[in-house]
């Protein structure tokens, strides 16, 4: 077998459990070859996926519970500092403190027993960090360049320290590290005036520096032309609801598989009610017919199966314990039916 994922199982990120104990039971459990940290939204608004990324942000203000950002660049010594640790490749400085990730501090001391070729991290994207901060005057922060340049630069910290403490933890294991943009699920109504370059040229240095794979997460339909144009080397989205106006796409798609691009197939819904009446074997079939249609298309067979991840359509942290291990389990089987179907 060629190197690659093959239809591998791994995760979004949030889980709805009580503790991180149980959380990284249903993660390695379920995705024993790329086992990811679990954030955990229950435990408090400190693991939301906005508060958990903002320590080591200059100009940080919160009000009535909620974070804005002063104009660049106030205070002063707080962006001297900011500019002085990023240089120096300080990590420690952008560091996510404990008790903002029980589940990541938790599952790096779980995963040392474990022999996964790969292992995944998350943080949240610089497009959607952007547009959830706003400044002072009520603007969104990314829109002001200053404030854009440091947004990118703390997040692409963040997911470069999380490389580290896998290679620490696990140094045989290739990293994985998702930024997650579910607002780019709006990119093109009416309601989201965002230009093309900022998207591509944010993620784009978000992700330089980084060791191993850099993917993006988008729980929706986006413009996936521009998606591609990042340098990506993994994008996830969710299959079981834009499976086809993905793959309409077809000579573009074929085009990042064929330069080494993988596409994360979020085929198992993750809204509560889609979930009930999901049924395995058809989320197989309706997700293998789209591999087949990419076949055909032109995409050699080992290039798809080297380049395809199988995922959840987005964090199942809003479901229920019961509801989150079938989506997991879920995962599980349909890699391994995939496997079964097209790997050799």
């Amino acid at each position: 077998m060629k190197e690659g994922f093959h239809f591998m199982a791994t995760g979004v990120g949030s889980l709805p459990h009580p503790n991180p104990d149980s959380a990284c039971e249903v993660v390695f459990s379920n995705m024993p070859e790329a086992p990811h940290w679990p954030q955990l939204p229950k435990l408090g608004p400190q693991e939301d996926m906005i508060n958990q990324f903002l320590d080591g942000m200059p100009g940080l203000v919160e009000e009535g519970g909620k974070p804005f950002l002063r104009s660049p660049y106030e205070p002063l010594e707080e962006w001297n500092e900011f500019f002085s640790r990023y240089e120096e490749g300080d990590l420690d400085y952008f560091a996510i403190p404990p008790e903002k990730a029980q589940g990541l501090y938790r599952f790096l001391e779980l995963v040392k027993g474990h022999d996964a070729p790969f292992v995944k991290g998350q943080v949240t994207g610089p497009v959607t960090l952007g547009l959830s901060l706003q400044e002072e005057e009520g603007k969104l922060s990314l829109f002001n360049e200053g404030l854009r340049d440091m947004i990118v630069k703390l997040v692409s910290m963040k997911a470069r320290w999380q490389e580290r403490l896998f290679k620490e933890a696990l140094p045989k294991a290739t990293s994985i590290i998702f930024f997650d943009e579910p607002i780019l699920s709006a990119y093109g109504s009416p309601y989201m005036n965002l230009y093309k370059e900022i998207v591509v040229d944010a993620l784009g240095k978000a992700i330089q520096g980084l060791q191993g794979y850099a993917g993006v997460h988008i729980c929706g339909n986006t413009d996936w032309p521009m998606i591609m144009e990042v340098g990506l080397d993994i994008i996830d989205f969710d299959a079981y609801n834009h499976l086809s106006s993905f793959i309409l796409y077809a000579e573009e798609v074929k085009a990042f598989f064929e330069r080494g691009g993988t596409v994360g197939w979020g085929i198992i819904p993750t809204e509560a009610e889609a979930l009930g009446g999901a049924v395995i074997g058809e989320l197989f079939e309706k997700l293998a017919e789209g591999i087949i249609q990419l076949k055909e298309g032109g995409i050699a067979e080992d290039v798809l199966s080297g380049g395809s991840l199988i995922t959840p359509s987005c964090g199942t942290g809003l479901l229920s314990m019961a509801e989150a291990k079938k989506v997991y389990e879920g995962t599980k089987e349909i890699s391994s039916l995939l496997k079964e179907r097209f790997v050799s």
